[in-house]
């Protein structure tokens, strides 16, 4: 319990008083505004120099705006955040519980009204940015803040980065509903005209943009994927396709011994991930999208704003594809002293020795024909512009070897070979992560691309309206709110 000393020009702020006398109240914990935060389990980046993984969104968090409307219901024409203003929410165990400070408490009721007629509005946007925290504006990413002239809409400001790693968008709302059509989109709620409350304000956030690649699975398990079957592929994958036929389908498996101590290790020294060139060849041919257009990308900064009331993201002109690279490298060292991150890490278990090989045993188990994720850890993705087509070009250097004791010197034969894709995707849509195969067989190597919902998983129904998920809770309703991992940003 907390207990304050205030003096009655402040208390006549605050309690409505009129009195000069000293006086004194006290306010229990219980009185305090906590924040509850759920969504799916990606996330990528958290400002220009820092990638956003699980644990890294958990430490720079969300930003929170809050307008006290006493006794008026919330007016988007009065909206002034005059109770919080982009207040940063963290955790430091990973989601379970968040904090901010300075703490605020619940409005006391005035005059004789009640606590449930003093109503604070709020609306949340992850991950946190705060631009001016070096005396000057980011260039890219969250960019700042604004109030919408006409709605009186709160709004973030994202501009997107030319050739540079992206900074992921996400919306804080409080319930989805409807039907979930293409003609009848889920409708969503906010969280306006609270009243005092003794359990948490629930925000589950929402992505506004797309992604290519990375993965929401986190660190490989141990000892390894190939011996855990509940271990989920996603995102940028690659798998062994052993078939000797190149006409037969994916997956009718004709022969291939792959991984095992005596037959043959695919192991990965690089993959390239990059847009398409606008034009190539001599003389010089424009490079198509799926529709036979051209490829055009952007020149100058493309923007664009969030509405935290509606959680539409409305870009400032056309839609317009970015330039993008990613390198995913067997060399942790270089990968450590990228400070662009235009470099990842390939899996341990996948990713070609630094060094000579020249024991069998000693290489790592490699692609076998069970599909895996290509990062070691969470990496950022690929942001994508929502409206676009892009072209994806996809370069792969990996060395096969296959285990032969006859062969002199080395008892194993060893073939390095580069391999190029080009996919070609369809419309980018908002709130879809776009995956991307990689497969290798022994007669030629294919690319095959997928779509989903950035946000899959089971669905979270807080009936009880505690912000927290109980027992029960946990459903797959197309009217739950959507959730991936319980108390997990």
């Amino acid at each position: 319990m907390k207990r304050f000393t205030i003096l009655a020009a402040v208390a006549a702020l605050v309690l409505g008083a009129c009195t000069k006398t000293e006086i004194n109240f006290e306010q229990t914990e219980a009185d305090a505004i906590n924040f509850g935060a759920y969504s799916g389990r990606s996330i990528t980046k958290a400002g220009p120099t820092d990638d956003m993984n699980l644990k890294a969104l958990a430490t720079h968090g969300f930003g929170v705006f809050a307008t006290y409307s006493g006794t008026d219901a919330f007016d988007v024409a009065k909206a002034t955040d005059n109770f919080m203003y982009n207040q940063q929410v963290t955790s430091a165990d990973e989601g379970a519980n968040w904090t901010y400070e300075p703490v605020k408490y619940w409005p006391n009721p005035t005059n004789g009204q009640s606590a449930d007629d003093q109503k604070v509005s709020f609306f949340a946007y992850a991950p946190y940015a705060d631009p001016a925290a070096t005396g000057a504006v980011n260039d890219y990413g969250i960019t700042g803040f604004a109030i919408d002239g006409t709605t009186g809409h709160n709004l973030v400001n994202y501009t997107f980065a030319i050739n540079k790693p992206n900074v992921d968008l996400m919306w804080g709302y409080r319930t989805r509903t409807g039907a979930g059509t293409t003609t009848d989109p889920y409708v969503y709620t906010v969280n306006t005209d609270q009243t005092r409350q003794s359990t948490k304000i629930p925000f589950i956030f929402r992505h506004l943009l797309a992604k290519l690649g990375g993965s929401y699975e986190g660190p490989v398990p141990t000892p390894n994927p190939y011996e855990d079957p509940s271990y989920v592929a996603n995102g940028l994958t690659i798998v062994a396709n052993p078939t000797l036929d190149p006409t037969a389908a994916y997956g009718n498996v004709t022969s291939g011994d792959f991984g095992g101590a005596t037959g043959t290790k695919i192991t990965v020294s690089s993959i390239n991930v990059k847009s398409a060139p606008e034009t190539e060849g001599t003389p010089a041919v424009a490079v198509t999208d799926i529709e036979g257009v051209p490829v055009q990308y952007a020149t100058a900064e493309q923007t664009g704003t969030l509405d935290l009331y509606t959680g539409v993201f409305t870009l400032t002109g056309t839609p317009t594809s970015i330039q993008f690279e990613q390198n995913i490298t067997a060399d942790a060292a270089a990968v450590a002293a990228d400070a662009t991150h235009s470099l990842s890490e390939l899996a341990d278990f996948l990713k070609e020795p630094t060094t000579t090989v020249t024991d069998f045993s000693t290489l790592p188990l490699g692609v076998t024909k069970k599909e895996v994720n290509v990062y070691k850890d969470e990496a950022n993705p690929i942001i994508l512009v929502p409206g676009t087509k892009p072209v994806v070009d996809v370069t792969i250097t990996y060395v096969v070897r296959t285990y032969d004791p006859k062969i002199p010197g080395k008892g194993f034969t060893e073939v390095p070979q580069t391999v190029f894709g080009r996919v070609k995707f369809p419309v980018i849509e908002a709130n879809k992560k776009y995956n991307l195969k990689i497969i290798l067989g022994l007669m030629d190597v294919k690319f095959e691309a997928s779509v989903e919902d950035w946000a899959t998983g089971d669905s979270w129904n807080d009936a009880n309206g505690n912000g927290v998920v109980d027992p029960g809770e946990i459903t797959t309703g197309a009217g739950a709110t959507e959730i991936d991992l319980p108390a997990n940003i």
